[in-house]
């Protein structure tokens, strides 16, 4: 199978999850790394044409197998793809920021921190993106690449200075991560959010906190370390083979509603139509705001 001929497998979702494909690629992995690359380039330079193409996975597929390859040149690609104000980063991946950029993030970074504390304090990023980029910093401490200081260290100053207060979601995750390291040093600081009601206590109370920070750090790192979230992206046929969006694996399912999966949201081609007109007015929405700032 030659690099096109793979890359053509890859591109779009036929309801058949493209193993042989995969595992060539993997094979191939130094000559089909800087194809990867330019597939999301391309693709972050042109997220109002993806879209337009909602069967497409080449752009999901490369940020697998960059992350399996751990491609440093990938990531400042990734960090500018995700760094898009709004949610088009979103529309265009789906489930992926919200499963797994944490983990493609900690994959490729090799412990450069500053593109990812980038994307953590830039208001104008997508607040799941940015809530992605904080948990990759746990990652990455779990995997044993950065120490738990650096981490603490720099969840301090989100708490003193490198957040804004009206944010809910960041400060929602900033303690349910400070809770998940059993970041006791930070307590104070933990305290004085809820006593300014910066956090949602739907989402995390003061018992939780109490609770998790009681059972001791050596407890709770590893308890996170025994979680597929908290690994790296280790093997992209593992991580993908199981999604129910491969419809000929699934030959007695006839729904033809959207599905949810692990990674990504997609739509099956019946519900095109349908889909083309959200996305229509989705960009059309875009460029009224864009020029209602302008």
């Amino acid at each position: 199978m030659q690099l096109e001929e793979i890359l053509s497998e890859l591109e779009n979702n036929t309801g058949k999850f493209p193993r042989l494909a995969l595992e060539r690629a993997i094979q191939e992995q130094e000559a089909i790394t800087p194809l990867l690359l330019a597939t999301l380039e391309e693709s972050k330079n042109n997220l109002e044409d993806l879209l337009e193409e909602p069967d497409y996975l080449l752009h999901i597929y490369s940020l697998f197998l960059l992350a399996q390859f751990r491609e440093s040149k990938s990531y400042p690609i990734i960090v500018d793809f995700f760094s898009t104000p709004g949610d088009i980063s979103l529309d265009v991946t789906g489930d992926v920021v919200t499963e797994d950029l944490g983990r493609i993030l900690a994959s490729v970074s090799h412990g450069n921190l500053d593109p990812i504390k980038q994307l953590i304090e830039n208001p104008a990023v997508n607040k799941f993106v940015r809530g992605a980029a904080l948990k990759s910093l746990v990652i990455l401490l779990v995997q044993k690449i950065i120490s738990r200081e650096q981490v603490v260290q720099y969840f301090e100053e989100l708490f003193l200075s490198r957040l804004e207060k009206d944010n809910y979601h960041m400060w929602n995750k900033l303690v349910i991560n400070s809770c998940d390291i059993c970041a006791i040093e930070l307590k104070e600081h933990i305290d004085r959010a809820f006593e300014e009601d910066l956090m949602e206590r739907f989402f995390v109370n003061e018992n939780n906190v109490n609770n998790s920070l009681e059972m001791g750090v050596e407890a709770a790192l590893q308890k996170l370390h025994n979680k597929q979230h908290y690994t790296l992206i280790n093997d992209t046929i593992l991580e993908m083979e199981s999604l129910n969006c491969f419809l000929a694996d699934k030959p007695n399912k006839k729904d033809n509603s959207p599905i949810s999966v692990k990674g990504f949201t997609l739509t099956l081609n019946k519900n095109k139509s349908q889909v083309d007109k959200k996305k229509k007015m989705q960009k059309e929405s875009r460029r009224k705001n864009r020029s209602k700032k302008g």
